[in-house]
């Protein structure tokens, strides 16, 4: 009996350490299996942080990016309606995507909080699978990293680890995949490197075929609107879709999240009303713009009504928060005679030139505080460089404090581009020459500084009815009307003399300026208008208006045919 009572102890003993011992090895299993995230969690950490965190301080305390951020809307390019899709779709969904977006609506916002939401709660899961969020891993890299490295290169330098590099040819996590965010391809301003960028892209929607393994990656690219010959390089690889503008409800919702009352949004909304801005306001950067303005207790200010009074306060604005700067440089040019005195003079009365000129240089993709060093050379009194030993370092720092620039990896960058672009544009705003105009909005990476500079200038587009006749002026005309550069742009009669014009020129085969192809730059535009209802109606209306020539009414019609046609060959692409 005791022996068989040993026998049974001894038998619940060994179980018992069995059972530790496989709970145990399951443990340091699951430990083994969790290392992804532990790998991870570094590049989540820095994402998160990173997201939250609004560029502009404009004298007080702005609420987080995390709190305000309104949710986005993208309508496919070649859309048959005007219905779009939640942009948090296209980032679960199979394949690469191209998120066109007009200056300011919001692109890089969008990344940057995609980014973050997705870190936190990656981080909230601990490396659980069933706490994990669904999706990829979201990183984000912007387009110029890739001039001149390869995307695998690019994100190991952009994602420094201690252990080994961040490597998007093995899976993130298992059973996941990674989602690269390349944002801001039409930054790249040199039209070379652009080229070297779009090459590099194409290639990775090539390989490594469809017969190949699937890949572990997928990317949407973010940009401005490209000429046709740049988004053919991209082909069927990339389906595009147009970011949507802010709807009434998005700019209530805005002013809901960022007010801390119902009374205090409802008057804010009001004073948008009264400012004529309800319009412009559905542009995401004029309608942050406006929060500030309005919450800074610039409203006031903001006179004449409209949008370019608002962005000049604004602008206004955040040079005077940065005066500190210039000032104490003017203070340490005064200590340097002979010649201190006399820059330090020339120098207090020209804060808004030399941050235009910093501003022209960095939409050039040149370095700002080469530039100012350079033209601070060629028209102070002095050389200031051979007055103060420090003057570029100096430059910097004025630059740093206008909060319209940050410091970046080799040069200073731009916060917010279009902002920066609006200043670039104010020599031809105050300086209107309609002819060089034109020329810039045939420019790609001048075109945003031709969209401001009109708006600034508030110069309506009636000068452009006679040059519809030309494709150089209906190309022009028709990026305004993208670009939504002004509000007389968004008269349906001048809408429908450009569309009717670009038509024409399409239809006609015509040849643009250096050579271009204008008539598929004319295809192009047409195409993009048509993403918007408002402008698809207009098509419509052209294609049976007895008004019209016959030989418009043709092209509209085999516009439409196209348009179906194309889409039909998207989806079976994807």
């Amino acid at each position: 009996m005791d022996l068989d009572v040993s026998d049974k102890v001894a038998s619940v003993v060994s179980g018992t350490l069995a059972l530790v011992t496989a709970v145990v090895a399951v443990r340091r299993h699951s430990r083994g299996r969790r290392g992804w995230w532990a790998a991870l969690r570094p590049v989540w950490r820095g994402e998160a942080d990173a997201g939250i965190v609004h560029p502009h301080r404009f004298g007080g305390y702005v609420k987080p990016l995390s709190e305000v951020y309104v949710p986005r809307r993208a309508v496919p390019r070649l859309a048959a309606s005007g219905d779009g899709v939640d942009v948090a779709d296209l980032l679960t969904g199979a394949g690469n995507v191209l998120l066109i977006g007009e200056p300011g609506s919001g692109k890089t916002a969008l990344v940057r909080y995609e980014s973050a939401r997705s870190a936190q709660r990656w981080l909230a899961g601990r490396g659980r699978r069933r706490r994990c969020p669904p999706g990829p891993v979201l990183v984000s890299l912007p387009a110029a990293a890739l001039v001149r490295q390869p995307l695998s290169a690019a994100l190991a330098e952009a994602y420094p680890r201690d252990g080994a590099p961040l490597d998007v040819e093995q899976a993130p996590a298992p059973g996941r995949r990674w989602l690269v965010c390349v944002d801001a391809l039409d930054a790249v301003a040199d039209p070379d490197e652009r080229a070297v960028v779009l090459n590099r892209l194409a290639e990775l929607a090539r390989s490594p075929g469809p017969a190949g393994p699937s890949r572990p990656w997928r990317v949407m690219v973010t940009t401005r609107h490209l000429a046709e010959d740049e988004l053919a390089v991209l082909g069927d690889g990339y389906p595009a879709y147009h970011l949507a503008h802010f709807t009434d409800a998005d700019v209530a919702l805005l002013a809901a999240r960022w007010f801390p009352d119902a009374g205090t949004a409802r008057r804010f909304l009001d004073w948008t009303h009264a400012q004529r801005i309800t319009g412009p306001v559905h542009n995401p950067l004029t309608a942050t713009v406006a929060v500030l303005v309005w919450e800074g207790g610039q409203a006031e200010a903001a006179t004449p009504a409209g949008p370019a009074a608002l962005l000049d306060e604004f602008v206004r604005a955040l040079l005077r928060g940065g005066r500190a700067s210039l000032d104490a440089a003017c203070a340490a040019l005064r200590h340097r005679p002979p010649d201190g005195e006399a820059v330090a003079a020339w120098l207090d009365t020209r804060h808004t030139d030399l941050v235009e000129v910093a501003a022209t240089a960095a939409v050039a993709g040149a370095d700002p505080v080469a530039a100012v060093v350079d033209w601070s050379a060629a028209h102070a009194p002095a050389v200031p460089a051979t007055v103060l030993p420090d003057w570029p370092a100096r430059v910097r720092q004025i630059l740093l404090a206008t909060d319209l620039f940050r410091a970046d990896r080799h040069a200073l960058a731009s916060v917010w581009p279009s902002l920066v672009e609006y200043l670039a544009a104010g020599p031809l705003a105050r300086d209107w020459r309609p002819d060089e105009w034109v020329t810039l909005m045939n420019t790609g990476s001048a075109r945003f500084v031709a969209l401001q500079a009109i708006s600034r200038a508030a110069v309506t587009p009636a000068f452009l009815r006679a040059r519809l006749t030309e494709p150089v002026g209906a190309i022009a005309a028709g990026h305004l009307l993208a670009g939504r550069g002004t509000a007389a742009a968004g008269a349906p009669a001048f809408r429908a003399d450009v569309l009717a014009a670009l038509l024409t020129h399409w239809s006609g085969g015509a040849d643009g300026p250096g050579g271009r192809d204008a008539a598929r730059e004319c295809f192009s535009l047409l195409t993009t208008l048509a993403a918007d209802r408002a402008d698809r109606d207009l098509l419509h209306e052209i294609a049976a208006d007895p008004r019209r020539s016959g030989e418009v009414r043709r092209a509209a019609a085999l516009f439409f045919a196209l348009r179906t046609r194309n889409a039909h060959r998207s989806r079976a692409v994807r």
